[in-house]
C-alpha cells in the first residue's frame, strides 16, 4: 500500500457515512474510517487530538480525505501537522466561517429553498433516489449537542485561509456544481488563495459529489493518479 487515506465525515456531530462509498479505494489504499468524538463539550482540540492519534496508528503516508466539515478538520489538523501528511483531499467544503454559514444562508436565499426539505437543498434531482438514504440515515445519528458547542467555540468564526495558503503538500479540491451548502463561488475561490492546488469540479452534482457512481469512479482516480 503507497498511503493510507483517512476519511473524515461532516457534522460536526455525525458518524461516519463515508465507508460505503470508497470501497473500490480499498484495493489500491489502506482506507480509515472512523466516527469523530462527540459530546457536549467537544473542543476542536479535541478533534484534533483524535485525529492526531488516528494519523499516527497510520503505517504508511497518511492523506486526509474530509467532506464538509471534515475538510475543515483535515485542514485545520494539516496547518499544525503538515509533516504527518503527504496530501489532503477536500470535498465541499469551506476555509472560513462566512463560506460555512453567511454563504449558505445567501444560497437559500437567492434560490427560494429557506423552507425546503433537506433533500432539495443537498441533493440534485439525479441523486434524489441514491441519496434520501444517506440523508436520513445521517440525521439520525446526529449529535445536536456536539454541533452546537463546536458552533459557538469554533465554526462561527474560523478562518483557515492563511493557514491553507501556506499549506506545501498536495492539496484535491473536489466539489458540486450544483452544491447549495458551499455553492461554486466558495469552492473555486480557493484556486485564488492556492494556484497549484487540483481542482474537480462535477456537473449536475450537490453537497455530496461521491453519490453518483460516475463521480466516484472520477473521484477515485484522481486519488489514484495522485497518490497512487
Amino acid at each position: 500500500m503507497s498511503c493510507t487515506l483517512i476519511f473524515l465525515h461532516g457534522g460536526p456531530g455525525f458518524r461516519d457515512y463515508l465507508r460505503p462509498y470508497f470501497t473500490q479505494l480499498e484495493k489500491r489504499f489502506e482506507c480509515v474510517f472512523y466516527d469523530q468524538v462527540r459530546g457536549t463539550a467537544v473542543t476542536m482540540q479535541d478533534m484534533v487530538s483524535e485525529l492526531h492519534s488516528v494519523v499516527q496508528k497510520a503505517s504508511n503516508k497518511v492523506v486526509l480525505v474530509g467532506h464538509s466539515w471534515g475538510g475543515v478538520l483535515a485542514t485545520q489538523y494539516a496547518s499544525i501537522h503538515e509533516d504527518k501528511l503527504t496530501g489532503l483531499v477536500l470535498m465541499s467544503t469551506g476555509l472560513k466561517a462566512s463560506q460555512w454559514r453567511d454563504e449558505f444562508r445567501a444560497e437559500l436565499r437567492n434560490l427560494g429553498l429557506e423552507d425546503a426539505p433537506p433533500e432539495k437543498i443537498f441533493l440534485t434531482l439525479p441523486e434524489l433516489d441514491i441519496g434520501r438514504p444517506l440523508l436520513d440515515a445521517t440525521w439520525e445519528s446526529f449529535s445536536e449537542e456536539t454541533f452546537d458547542h463546536l458552533f459557538s467555540t469554533y465554526l462561527s468564526n474560523y478562518d483557515l485561509t492563511e493557514n491553507f495558503r501556506k499549506l506545501q503538500i498536495p492539496v484535491l479540491n473536489i466539489f458540486g456544481e450544483r452544491d447549495v451548502r458551499f455553492p461554486l463561488r466558495v469552492t473555486t475561490s480557493f484556486k485564488q488563495i492556492k494556484k497549484d492546488i487540483i481542482e474537480l469540479e462535477l456537473p449536475n452534482t450537490g453537497h455530496f459529489p461521491f453519490l453518483l457512481p460516475e463521480n466516484r469512479t472520477q473521484i477515485s482516480k484522481l486519488i489514484e493518479e495522485t497518490f497512487g
